[in-house]
């Protein structure tokens, strides 16, 4: 069993600035493409799943949480 996964679920973000792609597809952008904030090459950015880091992040915070 493959879940499909939800297109709002994935993005992509540069490694350099943190700026989150908001266009349609990321992997039909040009070759060239630039990030807006800094310049940097589209090699720079990352495939992120959003869903997963969310869950990751409420987790932490529940682990600090309970330690105080």
């Amino acid at each position: 069993f493959t879940e499909k996964v939800r297109t709002y679920d994935m993005t992509w973000m540069c490694s350099i600035c943190g700026y989150t792609y908001d266009g349609e597809d990321f992997t039909k952008e040009a070759d060239d493409y630039l990030c807006p904030l800094c310049d940097s090459g589209k090699e720079s950015f990352q495939q992120r799943d959003l869903a997963t880091e969310i869950t990751a992040a409420t987790n932490q915070y529940f682990a600090v949480k309970e330690e105080k």
